[in-house]
């Protein structure tokens, strides 16, 4: 079986920019599946046009048996244009949730890869209900496969004080890890105001760190943040395994992969119950369920200022900090969500998610 993979978002190197991706891409291989790739390495908005010719090229000129694209139109388009073979998409968050709503053209976009797409895999069952309710998918050529994490990789570390050592961060002090873009989709304002009234904790932020909300410089904030910029792949193993706890406060979500690496490492999570994440999160059990207020999910595309009106309540935010500040003083009940968490993950593991995609490959062909 030959697949002509089309993903807009793929690492360069150890870059964790589409590592989920590659990721399904590696383990697909293992499985005996041939892969041809035209990938967009470069988040630079330039990439497109090289991204989309070799695309092109791929589609009239390698021998396949069907094409897997990453991220609604942005992969799939050409393949729309000279669909020579099935066609299979995978929607991971924000090509269903946000981007039919940005425009006219952008809904016809997302509505005609749906309808054009031989089947569709949704990372969770939020997005697969909202295909079906809002884009006209076809329930039954609907899969619901998240993305799969390596257990190998991502995994318990037994010497913490050793890496935190290594990794010049204190000792004797409880941190807070929370990962991804300084955004108000992941919440960063919530952290912020966690933080302020948790000073004897220390929140460290992994992640892209040139965004600023309601006209703070998140390279400046409190004395207890430190932010440690966007990390290797190989590299976020370590920085998970120096947390006490893994804090997602997201308005929006997929299925989170980096909830699903820090869960693997045995780290219990703190998180929203936004998007698949209650697919991921037994509350109380391996991880703990924060509330985000309905009509505070709905996101600013492009005007991150306009978030100021949507501020978390005052009691939300004492809810989240009671939370963080029970588990903390509890270092049995961490062990114990951090012992579920890694067997909760099991079932994400990257060779059974392959299996399950490959299965809708097969299928698919079979047709």
């Amino acid at each position: 079986m030959r697949v002509l993979v089309l993903s807009n978002m793929y690492p360069k190197g150890n870059s964790y920019f589409g590592s989920f991706v590659k990721e399904q891409v590696e383990a697909s291989e293992k499985k005996g599946i041939e892969i041809i790739k035209a990938v967009r390495t470069s988040k630079n908005r330039l990439g497109y046009f090289p991204f989309f010719l070799h695309s092109v090229y791929c589609l009239l000129f390698e021998d396949y048996d069907l094409v897997h694209a990453h991220y609604g139109f942005h992969s799939a388009l050409p393949a729309l244009i000279f669909k020579r073979a099935p066609l299979i998409v995978t929607y991971h968050r924000g090509d269903v949730l946000e981007e039919p709503n940005r425009n006219l053209i952008y809904c016809w976009l997302q509505r005609l890869t749906v309808k054009r797409a031989s089947h569709i895999i949704a990372v969770s069952q939020e997005i697969k209900d909202v295909l079906v309710s809002q884009l006209g998918a076809d329930e039954n050529k609907v899969s619901v496969i998240s993305c799969g994490v390596d257990t190998d990789v991502f995994k318990p570390y037994k010497d913490k004080k050793e890496l935190r050592k290594e990794l010049g961060l204190p000792e004797g002090k409880p941190i807070i890890l929370f990962p991804g873009p300084l955004s108000y989709r992941k919440g960063i304002d919530i952290l912020y105001q966690c933080a302020s009234l948790l000073p004897d904790v220390l929140f460290v932020l992994i992640g892209d760190t040139r965004f600023s909300v309601f006209g703070f410089r998140f390279s400046a904030i409190h004395d207890n943040c430190i932010l440690v910029g966007p990390k290797l792949h190989f590299e976020v193993p370590k920085w998970l395994n120096v947390a006490d706890i893994f804090f997602l406060p997201s308005r929006s979500e997929g299925m989170p992969v980096s909830l699903l690496e820090a869960l693997s490492c045995g780290i219990p999570a703190i998180t929203s119950s936004v998007g698949g994440i209650p697919e991921i999160i037994k509350d109380g059990e391996n991880g703990i369920l924060i509330p985000i207020p309905l009509s505070l999910r709905a996101l600013p595309l492009d005007n991150i200022g306009r978030a100021v009106r949507s501020c978390l309540p005052t009691e939300n935010i004492s809810l989240i900090v009671s939370k963080i500040t029970e588990l903390l003083e509890s270092r049995e009940k961490r062990e114990f969500m951090g012992k579920k968490a890694r067997e909760s993950i099991k079932r994400f593991d990257q060779q059974e998610i392959t299996d399950k995609i490959k299965k809708v490959y097969k299928k698919t062909l079979n047709k």
